[in-house]
């Protein structure tokens, strides 16, 4: 009888308090939200009058600073739309203009001319917030919604420290009436209870969770040896995860891939050098078959499986077709075993490394000697021979001697021509050149060049036409660099032209571009010559015959100054029917500039 009246006694306090107590809650928070809907909704009557008042008055508004002020005033976050729901300003952030609110509750309130709080979760925030938003004012010129709103997890937190109060009565009434059963209950539960929340906590990853119990007991032994684990453990997993962020470190820094693979063919590492090498991987590796996750390159699976028949390191370079590309990849791969004894094997690493621009400039770099010192080897070759000649002065004939200093001359010159192009393309290459670009009149330079052509196309009996429609283009870049490029350009058209030929200098402007043209009636490069045209040291000896060969340079010139200064150089040509070279210059990289009526 004594228990079912100490029982029933409790329940009826434990449910009377508990009802009284929540009533009490309920009323006050939602008495403290009433108010607070009420105070903003009397905030946004008091803008909407303040911005008619504005209205009226004819002052210009700035919403931004509109926004601000008010919210200043009012102590709450002010937001300003239009109709369509396009945030024109806010107080608190402006990154939400790019959001449309025309969804949201409140305004589709306003909408229907309802003034009614919405309370709802804030994005932007990320706090429990009151909203209000007042029907649309038509200001002439724009129609704008205002928006006020507040958080409520202060007024929520005074409704729980109201509730906090209420449990602390309830649990004093329960503790007064039970601390009698509970007293011998508590010094075994307690230290159970917190043992089970121990452990959920290094569960869940904190190892630094420690307990103290103090009964001389079998849970005292129990809670210094979970102490115990729990240090071992705390001390293990720190000096992983140091361990592993020293090693994530050092792969995110790698230049090279880095692939771990395990001794059953699954992948245990991938770096971030090796996913930008092959970019058409998966996301997540980790575990994947390596048969799998490459079966587009099967060079990587190959060499793996080299590696642990071999049982020892192999570096090779393969060609690997990546999309439309081609890359060249050096790989070496190396032996993962274990610190045991009997040393077991565990896996195999790679490091990949990109060597396709090293393999490029090999070959540029070799190409380019050999042309140089073919190139060089002839002339060199003549000047010798007929220096030799020359020793032998006194038994020569006067036309014996004439012939070979002319030789000597034309050799000399030759090299000189061809050590001079390859200054000027060690000029153009050289990026601090720009620091002396200055605007260029496209059509002074154009008769400026004409007329240093001119002694050359008359004794070549040649008809040269000029016809210029850009007076006011400027294109920014050196005018050495764009006169060297002419002069190549209309040398080459006046070399290759035969005598009482054409040669023509055109240029044009277009919406987007400023086109110059160089053509001639001369003979021609045949199509299969055209991709190689501007390459160094080439040139068509087939056609143009070695009586008019030049360096090979002059185009290489003109296409690298081209791209230096912006533009491209497209080529038209038929053998016998003449070329025609054209550089077009974007509008962006050409100013047009009104000209002096004096000149």
């Amino acid at each position: 009888m004594k228990r079912k009246l100490l029982t029933s006694y409790v329940v009826i306090l434990l449910v009377g308090t508990l009802t009284t107590g929540w009533l009490s809650y309920s009323f006050i928070r939602n008495n403290n939200l009433r108010n607070l809907e009420l105070a903003l909704g009397s905030y946004a009557n008091l803008i909407t009058d303040s911005l008619q008042v504005e209205q009226q008055s004819g002052e210009l508004r700035n919403f931004f600073l509109l926004a601000q002020k008010y919210a200043g005033r009012t102590g709450v976050r002010v937001t300003l739309l239009d109709d369509a729901g396009n945030v024109l300003a806010d107080s608190a952030d402006n990154s939400i203009i790019f959001q449309n609110q025309l969804r949201r509750p409140e305004i589709q309130f306003a909408m229907n001319h309802e003034v009614r709080g919405v309370r709802r979760f804030d994005e932007n925030t990320n706090q429990e917030t009151m909203f209000l938003a007042l029907p649309p004012l038509d200001l002439e010129e724009s129609v704008v919604i205002v928006r006020l709103s507040a958080p409520v997890d202060a007024l929520l937190r005074e409704s729980l420290v109201f509730l906090r109060y209420i449990a602390l009565s309830i649990l004093l009434g329960l503790v007064l009436a039970m601390v009698v059963a509970l007293v011998n209950v508590r010094t075994i539960v307690g230290p159970v209870n917190e043992l089970t929340v121990a452990a959920t906590r290094v569960a869940e990853g904190d190892f630094s969770t420690r307990i103290e119990v103090r009964t001389r007991d079998e849970l005292e032994v129990l809670a210094n040896t979970f102490n115990s684990m729990a240090k071992e453990l705390e001390k293990t997993v720190s000096t992983m995860q140091q361990q592993n962020v020293e090693l994530d470190s050092m792969l995110s820094g790698m230049t090279d891939g880095a692939l771990a693979v395990g001794k059953h063919g699954e992948i245990l590492l991938v770096n971030r050098e090796m996913r930008r090498l092959f970019p058409n991987l998966g996301r997540n590796l980790t575990g994947e078959s390596l048969d799998m996750a490459f079966r587009e390159f099967p060079e990587i699976p190959g060499i793996v499986r080299d590696t642990v028949t071999a049982e020892e390191a192999i570096t090779r370079e393969s060609r690997v077709e990546i999309g439309d590309d081609f890359r060249i990849l050096r790989i070496k791969s190396s032996l993962m075993r274990d610190h045991k004894p009997d040393r077991p094997l565990m896996g195999v690493f790679l490091l990949i490394q990109d060597v396709t621009e090293v393999r490029k400039l090999e070959n540029i770099r070799s190409d380019f000697v050999a042309n140089v010192t073919h190139e060089l080897r002839t002339p060199l070759t003549l000047i010798s021979g007929f220096v030799e000649t020359l020793q032998t002065w006194h038994t020569l004939t006067e036309s014996d001697r004439t012939m070979a200093l002319r030789v000597i001359e034309l050799e000399t010159e030759r090299l000189k021509r061809l050590i001079n192009g390859l200054l000027s393309l060690s000029e153009i290459e050289n990026i601090e050149t720009r620091t002396h670009w200055r605007p260029i009149p496209v059509d002074s330079e154009v008769h400026r060049v004409a007329a240093m052509v001119q002694p050359l196309v008359e004794e070549k009996r040649l008809r040269l036409t000029v016809s210029t429609n850009t007076p006011n283009v400027m294109i920014n870049g050196s005018p050495d660099w764009f006169r060297q490029m002419l002069m190549n350009l209309v040398d080459n058209a006046i070399k290759y032209t035969p005598a009482a030929g054409n040669v023509a200098i055109t240029t044009e402007q277009t919406k987007t571009t400023v086109l110059i043209t160089v053509s001639d009636s001369g003979i021609g490069i045949p199509a299969e010559d055209h991709q190689r045209i501007f390459d160094r040291f080439y040139r068509v000896s087939k056609v143009r015959g070695d009586d008019t060969a030049g360096t090979g340079l002059g185009l290489t010139i003109v296409n690298d100054i081209v791209h230096e200064l912006g533009g491209s150089v497209t080529l038209e040509s038929c053998p016998g029917r003449g070329s025609s070279f054209t550089v077009a210059f974007p509008s962006s990289a050409a100013d047009s500039c009104p000209t002096n009526s004096s000149s």
